[in-house]
């Protein structure tokens, strides 16, 4: 396989083609616009392609890492890409693709590094003020992915990447494929691609630990495939209808912890032979005279396999906390939305979504537990342009969780049992304004009220023998305050800036019990907590003779208003800035630098990771025919780092990378 995907990198360098522009697929969309002078409006943001490629943010997590607000997390023993959003995590905000929610069905979560990136035409970020439209559990705001649509008769891009380490050691590549036809009544979209790491080399700095002796870095390969195919019809100007079809296996390690604080985080030896998800889903939009119809019918499910080993050999399975476990997860949903222009100043839509969750989970020689959840949300959403400068956005959301299905096991009796269950519900509401200074600038002020319902995971989980189960959490809720400016400076330069505040209450936390499971103190998930976020954001972008800057600064203070517990996974200060200097005759030389100050890993102040910056450097030249060929250092200066305490980043990597697009 490494020879093969180094004679198709090769023989890529020699092909030529026309540059083709894909769009935005418009019908995946779920915004709140209350501007015509921006297109992100009321704090939203929206990264496009070219963006996430140039910055080589090839997982969505990475590529999130450049909104300001978002810092990137890893959630260590499990090795997956986490976002925390002004202080919330990926449980508080949903992450939806094409407007359907892909959010694990147990636990709110999503490995980003799971996710690619070359299959996207735009990632949607809607912080604390997010369309009431998306359903229920937006707590924090939401996100969604965007795929690609055609828009030429014949368009497409190959790309890939070869990567090194600091001592020429070819330790990984990528390749990738998109191609589309737009036929005017129809279009076709596929996409292909293929990530693989066998290992990465920690910095030269690294001290040795119990778990890991520096240099290669123990148990860190990945394979991730994935295809992506739509097919959409479109009989007039304003109607369309698209279903779509992805499928994207993977296969991953999880380093050990190679930390100081073994008291809190001892190794474990993980594996995942399976973490494989599958989406089906059909989109529609309707017109019926001035108001429009839109339908999301879907599918999507996710199987998942853990091995837990007894020592860093990963061949026995004989301790107590060593296992084989699997889930079995699927998601099927339906909404219906109707967007109904009541005059030429207001848009009222409304929309009813309903959720059904599964979720089967077993250890090896365990007989299968089954969880079964239905969500509801009806919503409505009204955009007024009260003038020609002022609009008014309120929203209304009415949600409902209930708990159908709920499987406990007895490892001694060896049988099934029922748990307790538990319904929630909760009614949210949010009002923002948007005034438009002139054809360029604008003011936005907005309030929003958003909850989340707690997972099954909350609810139900043992958490591996230490903890015990909650069914009676109660819901969590946040109100949001914020206000905003966008804005030009001159005709070359853009600027942005935010002042927000959070006030969350029913914060589920993880509490330790006065009695023992096991050697330890038994953990349970209690609405135990009362928190607040605010900052500030500030983001500047713009060109200058040859050269293209981009640089933003964000603040978050997060404080926890219950008791003496640290914040966890979140820096109170992040800097990202980004120079490209165009050099002429198709060369191009990119120089990124992010830096975050110190970040605390435990509740109990033990373990923190240290606040660091890095540095990338990377020169590319367009060769005749639109190939883009780049050399790229990741890590320039091999900076020891770590987003948790215990978990060190790569240190120095070298990429070689190509990108050729075709048709026209």
């Amino acid at each position: 396989m490494k020879r093969c995907a180094i004679a198709i990198f090769i023989a890529q360098l020699l092909v030529g083609g026309a540059r083709a522009d894909s769009q935005v697929f418009a019908l995946g969309e779920i915004r709140v616009s209350a501007t015509s002078v921006n297109e992100d409006s009321l704090g939203s943001v929206s990264l496009d392609a070219d963006e996430i490629r140039q910055n080589d943010r090839y997982t969505v997590g990475e590529a999130l890492d450049l909104v300001p607000g978002i810092t990137l997390s890893k959630q260590g023993r499990r090795n997956e890409q986490m976002i925390w959003m002004r202080g919330f995590n990926l449980r508080q905000v949903p992450v939806f693709l094409d407007g359907i929610p892909i959010y694990v069905p147990y636990d709110g979560y999503v490995d980003f590094g799971r996710f690619s990136t070359y299959d996207l035409s735009r990632i949607e970020v809607a912080k604390g003020f997010s369309s009431a439209l998306y359903g229920a559990n937006t707590l924090g705001g939401a996100i969604n992915l965007i795929s690609r649509r055609p828009s030429k008769v014949f368009e497409g891009e190959f790309g890939g990447s070869m990567s090194f380490t600091s001592r020429g050691e070819f330790n990984g590549h990528q390749l990738y494929t998109n191609v589309g036809t737009n036929q005017g009544m129809w279009y076709l979209q596929a996409g292909a691609s293929y990530a693989n790491q066998d290992f990465y080399r920690l910095p030269d700095n690294f001290l040795p630990s119990a778990a890991e002796n520096g240099g290669r870095r123990e148990n860190s390969s990945y394979h991730d495939g994935k295809i992506n195919l739509k097919l959409g019809l479109t009989p007039n100007a304003t109607d369309e209808y698209a279903i779509n079809y992805i499928n994207q296996q993977g296969v991953k390690d999880a380093p050990p912890y190679a930390g100081n604080a073994p008291a809190n985080e001892s190794p474990a030896y993980w594996r995942w032979p399976q973490w494989d998800k599958e989406s089906l889903y059909f989109l529609s939009s309707t017109r019926i005279a001035e108001h429009t119809l839109k339908l999301r019918v879907y599918h999507d499910s996710f199987k998942n396999s853990l091995a837990s080993y007894d020592d860093a050999n990963y061949s026995t399975m004989k301790k107590s906390t060593s296992s084989r476990s699997y889930y079995d997860d699927y998601t099927n949903g339906f909404s219906i939305q109707g967007d109904l222009r009541l005059s030429v100043d207001n848009l009222l839509r409304t929309s009813y979504n309903i959720k059904h969750d599964i979720h089967r989970e077993n250890s090896q020689g365990e007989p299968v537990r089954r969880f079964e959840d239905l969500t509801q949300t009806l919503a409505l959403e009204d955009t007024h342009a009260i003038t020609a400068k002022l609009s008014l956005v309120g929203g209304i959301s009415f949600e409902e969780r209930k708990s159908l299905e709920a499987q406990d096991y007895n490892s001694t009796t060896r049988k099934l049992s029922d748990f307790a269950r538990a319904d929630n519900s909760a009614t949210n509401g949010q009002l923002g304004l948007n005034y438009e200074l002139n054809n360029s600038d604008a003011l936005y002020a907005s309030v929003a009220s958003k909850s989340r319902f707690p997972t099954i995971k909350d609810r139900y989980s043992y958490r591996r023998g230490r903890g015990l189960p909650n069914p009676e959490l109660k819901t969590e809720e946040a109100i949001h305050y914020e206000i905003g400016y966008n804005g030009r400076l001159g005709e070359r330069w853009m600027v942005k800036a935010a002042i927000f505040h959070s006030d969350i209450t029913n914060l589920i936390q993880s509490n330790t019990l006065n009695r023992n499971c096991g050697p330890a103190k038994c953990l349970q998930t209690q609405n135990i907590g009362k928190a607040q976020s605010r900052g500030i954001e500030l983001g500047i972008a713009g060109s200058l003779a040859r050269w293209d800057f981009n640089a933003h600064y964000a603040y978050l203070e997060r404080e926890n208003l219950f008791n003496s517990d640290k914040m966890t996974d979140t820096p109170r200060h992040k800097v990202f800035a980004n120079a490209i200097w165009h050099a002429g005759h198709g060369w191009m030389i990119t120089g990124t630098t992010e830096a975050y100050s110190r970040r605390y890993s435990s509740s109990d102040g033990v373990q923190v990771a240290d606040g660091f910056a890095v540095a990338h450097l990377k020169v590319g030249y367009r060769l005749t025919g639109s190939t883009l060929v780049e050399f790229r250092v990741h890590n320039l200066f091999d900076k020891l780092y770590a987003y948790v305490e215990g978990y060190p980043e790569m240190g120095r990597t070298y990429f070689v990378q190509f990108n050729t697009p075709f048709g026209g």
